[in-house]
């Protein structure tokens, strides 16, 4: 069953660019995955120094290989003094998948 990771990250305003270039990289290392289907960044329209990350793996266990990983490690150690507060984390699976949508696609 897939399975989903939304994450909030609330960064310091003098961050931002920094905090950024991060997660892109961190991105971009997680693309490579075998078991990642989706990683995608959103930044807040209203406040830019809020992100919002949505990650989808082909199952728990893919997920749980992604949090093993070095850039992981790499990534959190850099990114924690960049942020306000802790950053908020999602987990779940999906509740009504359907797979005759392109549009439900998740």
């Amino acid at each position: 069953m897939k399975f989903a990771v939304i994450v909030i990250f609330k960064v310091l305003p003098d961050k931002v660019a920094e905090f950024s270039e991060a997660l892109i990289l961190h991105s971009q290392n997680t693309w490579g995955e075998s078991g990642s289907i989706k990683f995608v960044i959103y930044v807040d329209e209203v406040d830019p120094s809020i992100f919002y990350l949505y990650e989808l793996y082909e199952n728990r266990g893919e997920f749980e290989k992604h949090t093993q990983t070095d850039y992981i490690a790499a990534f959190s150690d850099k990114a924690k003094p960049m942020l306000r507060e802790p950053s908020q984390v999602f987990r779940g699976v999906p509740l009504v998948p359907n797979p005759e949508s392109v549009k439900g696609e998740i």
